[in-house]
């Protein structure tokens, strides 16, 4: 009976050794992975911080008005070129352009007015 115990508790003890090593198998597994995510995260910040720079000198404001005065026709606004409100045309009536075309041409009648019904108007 005992020697059944034993060979039950020594296979026991193996199933468990296998159990652990599966364990920190997986565990070794996934530090690894968290390790390469962590310098895929630094990597991408550095690239960040990269282009943060290369945008603040890009858009630095003597650079661009360089870039603009030798690349551009562009020059200072004119004061006859600023308009008042009366100056501006007349916005275009929006509207049914083919019932328009067949009343210019007389051969469409015009659309009657909607009826209004209640005591408020």
């Amino acid at each position: 009976m005992t020697r059944i115990l034993n060979l039950v508790l020594i296979c026991l003890l193996v199933a468990s050794a296998i159990g652990v090593y599966s364990i920190k198998y997986e565990a070794t597994l996934q530090a690894e992975k968290v390790a390469k995510l962590r310098r895929s995260i630094e990597a991408e910040q550095r690239a960040i911080e990269g282009l943060r720079a290369e945008w603040a000198y890009m858009s630095q404001p003597h650079r661009v008005d360089d870039l603009a005065r030798r690349h551009l026709d562009l020059v200072p606004m004119r004061i006859t070129q600023v308009v008042g409100a009366g100056d501006l045309p007349e916005k275009v009536p929006v509207g049914d352009q083919i019932a328009q075309k067949l009343q210019v041409l007389g051969l469409g009648a015009t659309p009657a007015a909607p009826q209004v019904t209640g005591a408020t108007q």
